[in-house]
């Protein structure tokens, strides 16, 4: 090698048997196959978790903001119970700064508020800042996802904040601009949203992943559905209009029920449709399935951290509706002392809303506990409970 060769061959002479055995991987055979389970660790399954819960953060604040942003420059000035839902959902949800005033109050300095918290990351944790901790936890796991899913999640969060920050820059900036922002974000989570359930692996992270969104999806949900409720905007033509469109329904509600507002065709199918995706009902039965199917569950019975889900199969819709049935004359309602029918009652369909809300932040907890322990060796493995 002095006389500039590059390489050279060491034999290790011995003077008894070879030693035969190898660090590398046997060949696979159809019984090692049947038997490999891809590992998870608990720090992948964390940071899975997370991009599962911060895809779905970004997603609820730009339909949320976007909302606010359309009441608030509609053609007809919002009610006030439904201005009183928007501020509660915005302070709620941390779009705005802590002491703004409420839209009822003061609706240009909430509306300036909310447009300079969306590209923020400090302050207010809106759209901007749930968007780059998505980029973060995706980062920890980056082996795991396609180079278009990475992509769009980079350029979704470059773009984001450069037309911010641009446009802070100009004294013209409006709200119309900020919501073709949001609109083009939005189009982006799109993609994300379709590379998340299209492009990966089944296995026990993607499953963790899932949880993660649909935690997030049923809290938030849950959460606006009842606030509604309590604040009456439910009973306002631009409230009932405004919550249809928060759950991403307005084209399945107008094509089923046509210009109607009745609060039994609004519970039927953002509560209990088990066919719409964003129905409490069917976030609420796949969250539990997914959580059925996670390494160490019995294969034959929902885990307990599955039974922590509300079951939306005791949920009925006269029930939730408030109406009693007379099962003398099922078909008649029961008229009160002044001979009209009584006003629905929605006390049952609050208490379900809370009840899966709170769920939600406890299976969270359990999930937490459960899998993402790092006391243990660094390759603790989702399957090792």
């Amino acid at each position: 090698m002095q006389r500039g060769g590059s390489s050279a061959d060491v034999w290790a002479l011995t003077h008894g048997a070879v030693d035969q055995s190898t660090l590398l991987a046997p060949h696979l055979s159809p019984e090692s196959l049947m038997q490999r389970r891809r590992l998870v660790t608990s720090r992948a399954a964390e940071s899975l978790f997370w991009l599962g819960r911060y895809t779905e953060r970004t997603e609820n604040s730009l339909r949320l903001a976007r909302l606010t942003l359309e009441c608030l420059h509609s053609e007809e000035p919002p009610s006030a119970p439904l201005l009183a839902w928007l501020g509660q959902m915005a302070q709620a949800n941390t779009l705005v700064l802590p002491g703004v005033p409420t839209p009822a109050q003061a609706p240009r300095v909430f509306e300036r508020s909310l447009i300079d918290s969306l590209g923020s990351t400090t302050g207010a944790t809106s759209v901007g800042y749930y968007l780059r901790a998505l980029k973060m936890a995706a980062s920890s796991v980056r082996e795991r996802l396609s180079q278009e899913h990475w992509r769009i999640i980079t350029r979704a969060e470059e773009d984001l904040f450069y037309r911010f920050a641009t446009a802070r820059r100009k004294p013209d900036f409006s709200a119309q601009q900020a919501l073709q922002i949001l609109k083009d974000t939005s189009d982006h989570m799109a993609a994300i949203t379709g590379a998340q359930t299209d492009r990966m692996t089944r296995d026990d992270g993607w499953r963790l992943l899932s949880i993660g969104r649909h935690i997030e999806r049923l809290g938030f949900l849950s959460q606006a559905l009842s606030r509604a409720l309590n604040c009456g905007s439910l009973a306002t033509d631009s409230g009932f209009d405004a919550m249809v469109e928060l759950f991403d329904n307005a084209i399945t509600f107008h094509a089923q029920f046509q210009q109607s507002r009745d609060m039994a065709a609004l519970i039927d199918l953002l509560v209990l449709d088990r066919d719409n995706p964003r129905s409490v009902a069917w976030v609420a039965h796949t969250l539990r399935g997914r959580l059925a199917k996670l390494a160490g569950s019995d294969p034959q019975a929902l885990s307990e951290l599955a039974l922590k889900v509300p079951n939306p199969n005791v949920w009925g819709l006269v029930q939730l509706c408030g109406m009693q049935v007379d099962l003398a004359s099922p078909a008649m309602e029961p008229l009160g002392p002044d001979g009209k029918a009584p006003e629905p009652s929605y006390d049952l369909l609050n208490s379900v809303l809370q009840h899966c809300a709170s769920a939600a932040f406890s299976v969270s907890d359990e999930v937490s506990a459960t899998y993402f322990t790092h006391s243990g060796l660094i390759n603790h493995s989702v399957g090792s409970t």
